[in-house]
């Protein structure tokens, strides 16, 4: 029985990049290696299977029936190998996450650096997208969606508690009207979810009636009606982790005398298992904890 030929696939790589470029210096630009180690690898391969595949000019090589047909039925296999080597290189660092706009804008960005100085090889691609349109099944290695009070969340990891308390800018509350105590009743109210649920849950939860909110504006998002808060247009029912940097400052106030109100939660779920996606959700689990 004839024994097989055994083929050197650095070789066989190596041909497949001098056939798609045309030339021994681009294939050895690319290899990082010369055009003579280049030339070396393919008489090589050339010398182990008996055939001629390249026709050299003076600064370039054609190929020849034969090496026209090992590369029309290596080259697939060569990309195929070489995608699923970049594949399992990005599954170590690189991570895409998805959350809604504000959470990502608000809590996510700006904690991101801290994350960096704990895995600087690593890069984190962002997605964003409003809560109504979160994909049924996530496609990014971790996806941070918010769930309402009550709602079904099996199959995703809690991350945090999602407390809401009115708050204002200094500026409207210096303006506001009434004598000693500042009310909810006292300020025009910002909307930012649909149907306002999240108010009347805190005005059930805290003995209120919703007739006592003036809603004067309407938004799509917590970080747009927080932009509107700081500029003075009113007062905005804020989970606490979207507001740490303007509460920081002073930019916004909590309006006194009134308690928190859960109002759901924030979780995640993760697709993949790899390395830094368990670095990247330990990371977060223990940020929310700081946060506390």
């Amino acid at each position: 029985m004839q024994g097989k030929h055994r083929v050197s696939l650095n070789a066989v790589r190596v041909f497949t990049i001098v056939a798609r470029t045309g030339s021994l210096t681009a294939a050895g630009a690319e290899l990082g290696v010369t055009s003579g180690a280049v030339s070396h690898q393919l008489k090589k391969l050339e010398d182990e299977l008996g055939v001629t595949f390249f026709r050299r000019g003076s600064n370039t090589v054609s190929l020849t029936d034969a090496g026209q047909r090992l590369y029309q039925e290596v080259a697939p296999a060569i990309g195929l190998i070489e995608r699923s080597a970049d594949a399992l290189y990005r599954d170590e660092t690189e991570i895409s996450v998805h959350a809604t706009t504000s959470l990502a804008l608000r809590w996510l960005i700006p904690s991101l650096d801290r994350f960096r100085a704990l895995c600087p090889e690593v890069r984190v691609r962002v997605e964003t997208g409003s809560a109504r349109s979160f994909p049924a099944v996530p496609d990014s290695d971790v996806s941070i969606r918010h769930f309402r009070i009550g709602q079904t969340a099996e199959g995703w990891e809690f991350l945090a508690r999602d407390l809401r308390r009115p708050v204002a800018s200094p500026s409207l509350l210096a303006r506001a009207t009434g004598n000693g105590k500042i009310t909810v009743a006292d300020l025009p109210t910002l909307q930012c979810s649909v149907g306002n649920w999240d108010w009347k849950l805190w005005c059930e939860t805290s003995g209120i009636s919703p007739a006592d909110l003036s809603i004067t504006h309407e938004f799509d998002t917590d970080d747009a009606a927080l932009h509107a808060c700081v500029a003075g247009l009113g007062m905005v029912l804020a989970p606490t982790i979207l507001t740490g940097r303007e509460t920081g400052s002073g930019a916004l106030v909590v309006l006194p005398g009134y308690e928190p109100v859960e109002a759901g939660t924030y979780r995640y779920q993760r697709r993949s298992e790899s390395r830094v996606v368990r670095q990247f959700c330990g990371w977060m689990d223990s940020e929310m904890r700081n946060l506390e």
